[in-house]
């Protein structure tokens, strides 16, 4: 049976999402940075600067990670497929302001981390404020403040020696633009591709004819730099039903209708490489 969803116009698209979804990690980064510029250059002038509140930093982040959470979810509730119940409309809603919070508490977690290893380089190295700045300017906007950070210090010596700067953050890494427009991007792929599979069953119900596919099976393909639901593979459920997902690291299990399901839970969806095959 033919597909109702054109393939290539679905590549075409996911293709322009990734762009914007590209453009949003982007303006994110650039955030991150200009918050670090900020608290550095008031620490030169202030060692007692107060940090940004948090109640800012949340605002200013929600703001920033609203629209492209809302372009996915805004496909679900605008296709002609979901129901245009105002309770599911919703629902749907909700599930999006859900997703859009856990976006942005990762994100803050993330800014919180990087004022905390800036605090204490600052506290632990004389830094030159104009070389920090110049070589901020002459860079990308997107590049690493750590990296500038170092090569900032004035004490060159005591910075190449074993009691250099190595302070090691878990959180100071930026998310790399690439990564996080191919995880939004993966997301936009699954949802088209289970919606095309919904799209031809309602076709045959139209017919009077039986579902076309009953079953879904997981995939794990072992791509990317995580491997967290290697035990997922092979998992088999009815169609309608949503899979088990077990995260392999924490143990916790998740329903999933699909693997990178932008209804999941940011740790089960984001940069996952899984797939999905329906029959």
């Amino acid at each position: 049976m033919a597909s109702i969803l054109n393939k290539k116009y679905w590549e075409r698209k996911s293709l322009i999402e990734k762009q914007q979804n590209q453009m949003s990690a982007y303006y994110i980064q650039v955030y991150n940075n200009n918050v670090v510029d900020k608290f550095i250059k008031d620490w030169t002038n202030d060692e007692n600067v107060a940090r940004p509140t948090q109640a800012m930093l949340y605002g200013d982040l929600y703001v920033l990670n609203k629209p492209h959470v809302y372009k996915q979810y805004n496909r679900i509730i605008n296709s002609k497929y979901t129901s245009d119940k105002a309770l599911q409309q919703m629902l749907i809603r909700n599930k999006a302001d859900a997703r859009l919070n856990t976006i942005v508490e990762s994100e803050l977690a993330r800014i919180n981390g990087n004022l905390d290893y800036t605090e204490k380089v600052l506290k632990t190295y004389e830094l030159n404020l104009k070389e920090y700045q110049k070589i901020a300017k002459r860079e990308k906007a997107i590049a690493n403040r750590k990296n500038i950070m170092e090569r900032s210090v004035k004490d060159r010596d005591f910075l190449s020696s074993k009691f250099g700067i190595n302070i090691q953050p878990n959180v100071f890494s930026y998310r790399d633009l690439d990564i996080t427009a191919e995880a939004l991007n993966r997301q936009t792929q699954m949802n088209a591709t289970w919606e095309e599979y919904d799209a031809i069953n309602q076709e045959a119900r139209s017919q009077g004819l039986p579902d076309v596919y009953t079953e879904k099976e997981w995939i794990w393909t072992n791509e990317g730099m995580t491997t967290r639901h290697s035990s997922n593979d092979g998992q088999v459920v009815g169609f309608y039903e949503p899979f088990q997902c077990i995260h392999d690291v924490t143990g916790e299990v998740e329903p999933l209708m699909y693997p990178s399901d932008p209804n999941g839970s940011f740790e089960n969806t984001w940069i996952c490489y899984c797939q999905f095959r329906a029959f």
